[in-house]
């Protein structure tokens, strides 16, 4: 009986003296881990704020293969949400609680536990750096007072759950951001009609230079002079010699009607007189511009009925800018050489 005393007062000796370790010890966590990522924060928020996106890089994939993901009504924004259940974790409830357009986004985790469900809060945080963005992901909740001693292994685990998800974030945006593709429409009947423009000349491996400057100039003169629009801005090649390396080149803005520009502008008035074009359409960043010609180009030669037409004056229109069109795999360029339907001869 003695025995059995010291067995009872050792326990609770020792649950005294664990209840006292454990008061010693903080509960709460916040774990938060930082990755710059070479895309602008517009494209980051959007892939984070639908959770279809995440199966794309979720780390948790990498050592549960029994997860089952289930998808609420609504997986954008605020109030959407995802659950999942797993053979080897239990499962558990994701829900997007409060955005703020491009630059964070908050949320709630449910995990399902031998032990109860374990809450905790997820936050985002994206600051444009340069070209890229800083995205700060992290967690932070509190545990248990009896399942505090857990507390530094999972701030250890979720660290380098962080860490890893971040970096196939990373790989994720960067190869959603080159996917591009190139579609030949066939020959199309343009309407053709009046636009603004700005001419020059100069070297091709300059064009990428002079461009920005030159749109911004005729975009900025249609704006200030409140002139109505009547289309996307289009590039008309005048002159394309490779052998030289020269080009001469106009930066345009359609209009719905001829307009006398004032005295001392740089901008004059064209018109495109309709005709038959061979269109090619590019879907994707402008970095693909060169393979896309090279395919609109051998799109025309593979024709049967047409022929390209001499002297004739391509042009490419951008339907979208990276302006409002952040991601550059969703710019849509549309490219049209001029082209001539073919006399078949008759003896």
């Amino acid at each position: 009986m003695k025995i059995l005393k010291n067995i009872l007062l050792l326990l609770v000796i020792l649950f005294i003296a664990g209840a006292i370790y454990l008061t010693t010890l903080d509960g709460n966590y916040d774990v938060k881990k930082s990755r710059i990522i070479k895309a602008k924060p517009e494209i980051v928020f959007s892939d984070l704020n639908d959770y279809k996106n995440w199966s794309d890089w979720g780390p948790w994939y990498e050592k549960d293969a029994t997860i089952q993901v289930s998808y609420a009504e609504n997986t954008i924004g605020v109030g959407g949400s995802y659950s999942w259940t797993s053979e080897q974790d239990g499962g558990g409830f994701m829900e997007t609680l409060k955005t703020e357009k491009p630059k964070s986004l908050d949320q709630k985790i449910i995990f399902k536990t031998p032990f109860g469900d374990m809450k905790s809060d997820i936050y985002w945080r994206l600051e444009e750096i340069g070209e890229g963005t800083k995205v700060t992901w992290g967690m932070k909740g509190k545990i248990g007072f009896f399942y505090r001693f857990m507390t530094k292994g999972m701030v250890d685990e979720i660290g380098l759950m962080e860490e890893r998800g971040l970096e196939l974030l990373d790989l994720s945006i960067q190869k959603k951001i080159k996917i591009f593709s190139i579609e030949s429409d066939g020959v199309v009947d343009y309407s053709g009609g009046f636009y603004l423009y700005l001419s020059t000349s100069s070297k091709i491996s300059e064009m990428d230079s002079k461009f920005p400057t030159m749109l911004g100039k005729v975009g900025g003169f249609v704006e200030s002079n409140n002139i109505r629009t009547s289309g996307s801005p289009f590039t008309i090649y005048h002159k394309f010699d490779e052998q030289n390396a020269t080009t001469i080149f106009s930066v345009c803005m359609p209009i719905p009607e001829r307009m006398i520009t004032p005295k001392g502008t740089e901008l004059l008035t064209g018109f495109m007189e309709r005709g038959k074009y061979f269109k090619t359409t590019l879907k994707g960043s402008y970095k693909n511009s060169k393979t896309a010609w090279e395919q609109a180009i051998i799109g025309v030669e593979e024709l049967i009925d047409y022929t390209k037409l001499e002297n004739g004056e391509p042009f490419e229109v951008y339907v979208n800018s990276i302006m409002s069109t952040h991601n550059p795999a969703d710019l849509i360029t549309e490219i049209y050489i001029p082209v001539k339907k073919v006399k078949l001869f008759n003896p």
